[in-house]
Order: C-alpha cells, then sequence, then structure tokens
C-alpha cells in the first residue's frame, strides 16, 4: 500500500495557521474520490476549504494522505472543539466547498474526533 502524503497544511495555510495554543482535538476524516477523480483535483478542492479553514487561527495543522483506491484520509489538529465544529457547519455554505463533490464522494464520508493527550511538533 503506497500512501503520497500531501502536506497541504505547509503548502496552503502556513501563513494564516497560530501555534500559540497547542491541539485540543484530532479530527480524522476519510473518505473516497469520485470515479475517475484524479489526485490533483482532489488536492485543488481541499485547498481553497483549507485556506480559508486556516484563516480563523484554530486549524493547527492538517495532513492529506491518498491511499489505494481512492481512499483519502484527512488528519486535523484543532485547538478548539467548538471552533471546529462551528467552523465545519459553516464550511459547508461556503463557495470553496462547491467543488468537493465532483471529486469526492460525500456518502462515503466519516469523521471522528478525539481529545489530543499528547503532541509532538505542533506548538506545545
Amino acid at each position: 500500500m503506497k500512501l503520497k502524503a500531501l502536506s497541504l497544511a505547509m503548502l496552503l495555510a502556513t501563513p494564516s495557521v497560530a501555534f500559540a495554543d497547542g491541539p485540543s482535538v484530532m479530527e480524522i476524516i476519510t473518505f473516497d474520490a469520485q470515479p475517475g477523480a484524479t489526485a490533483e483535483a482532489v488536492t485543488a478542492a481541499l485547498g481553497p476549504i483549507e485556506a480559508k479553514m486556516g484563516q480563523y487561527g484554530t486549524l493547527i495543522a492538517r495532513s492529506v494522505a491518498e491511499g489505494p483506491e481512492g481512499q483519502w484520509t484527512m488528519v486535523n489538529y484543532w485547538t478548539d472543539r467548538d471552533a471546529m465544529n462551528r467552523i465545519n457547519e459553516e464550511a459547508l455554505t461556503w463557495p470553496e466547498f462547491g467543488a468537493l463533490p465532483g471529486v469526492a464522494n460525500l456518502e462515503t464520508l466519516q469523521m471522528q474526533q478525539l481529545d489530543v493527550d499528547t503532541t509532538v511538533g505542533l506548538g506545545e
């Protein structure tokens, strides 16, 4: 199984990410790409969403990886659970979100939110 790690946080959100607070929530999101969607198309759709999320200052880091057969995993670190939930809900109404259903099968989307106990290199 070859994973192609994509560091969108470093490419798109670094200037707007605040590292003053350590992470309190790790969010794991998985989904399948739409049939025929390329890795480039998926990352192109995710980029503007992440850039907008990064403007709030509560998204510390994000990693995106493509797995076998178009399976994708995103791991997000947030400083605040309430802000994370609010931003995720708002994101559904953003114009930036409009391209995602064309490349991501939202019916396969699964989200898990975990309280962070310890981290290395994420603002602590």
